[in-house]
């Protein structure tokens, strides 16, 4: 079966319905969030209505939670934080109690998928872990895969035998090796850093035990139009150049 694995849609819907045309395209039919559907983007609430439609799964991420708990609207910068008041303001009731029940994690098919950091951390960012830290993480878990987001950013950890490596991830198709464990970093489909404005996602064959990192075109400018007009931060808009 192959599932795919979204990351930080981040309210961007021409970004997100791109990565839907991809799916389709490909047959895919199970996909699953890893929180911050909304945040900095214009249009949370048609990509959450867009999502329940199509039956995708999601976890909670620190955006959602800052609607959930006020820790989390503390814990955001101070222009993230005004921007998830306004994000807030575009919401419905329906999709407000939405982001309130996702849960901090999911395990599918052997495989953990989580916001942030496993276990359940929806704001520790898996660049700031030590090795020693995943080395720790992979000793004590029995799950081999786990899938995060958060950073924006395609990277690939693997341990084995205690040792941990680190790679970033490009445009290609992994082989995931038997008594090895991975964490893989999705990148984002709505707000992806590091130069490349195109949306990224991961499609996970869990037969052949391998992924591919998609890389998928969409209208960035439309996107970036309707961030300023609703006078958000310029630099929300300028992140999708």
């Amino acid at each position: 079966m192959k599932i795919a694995v979204l990351a930080d849609i981040h309210g961007n819907l021409e970004a997100f319905e791109a990565v839907c045309g991809d799916l389709k395209a490909q047959g895919v039919r199970r996909v699953i969030c890893l929180g911050d559907t909304i945040g900095y983007g214009p249009d949370p609430e048609a990509v959450i209505c867009r999502m329940r439609q199509l039956g995708y799964q999601s976890v909670l991420g620190n955006h959602e939670f800052a609607l959930v708990d006020p820790r989390g609207r503390r814990w955001l910068n101070f222009l993230a934080a005004e921007n998830n008041i306004e994000t807030e303001k575009l919401l419905s009731d329906k999709s407000k109690d939405y982001c309130r029940g996702l849960p901090t994690h999911l395990v599918v098919d052997n495989a953990h998928f989580v916001h942030g950091f496993p276990p359940d951390s929806v704001f520790r960012y898996l660049d700031r872990q030590s090795d020693e830290k995943i080395a720790t993480l992979f000793a004590s878990a029995q799950t081999e895969l786990f899938f995060v987001g958060h950073t924006h950013r395609l990277q690939l950890v693997m341990g084995h035998d205690g040792v941990v490596s680190r790679r970033s991830l490009g445009r290609e198709t992994v082989e995931l090796l038997p008594y090895n464990k991975y964490i893989i970093n999705c990148g984002s489909v709505g707000q992806p850093r590091g130069g490349d404005k195109r949306a990224k996602y991961i499609l996970w064959d869990t037969e052949k035990r391998l992924f591919q990192v998609l890389f998928v075109e969409y209208d960035n400018e439309k996107t970036m139009q309707k961030i300023r007009d609703l006078g958000f931060p310029e630099n929300y808009a300028l992140r999708l150049r």
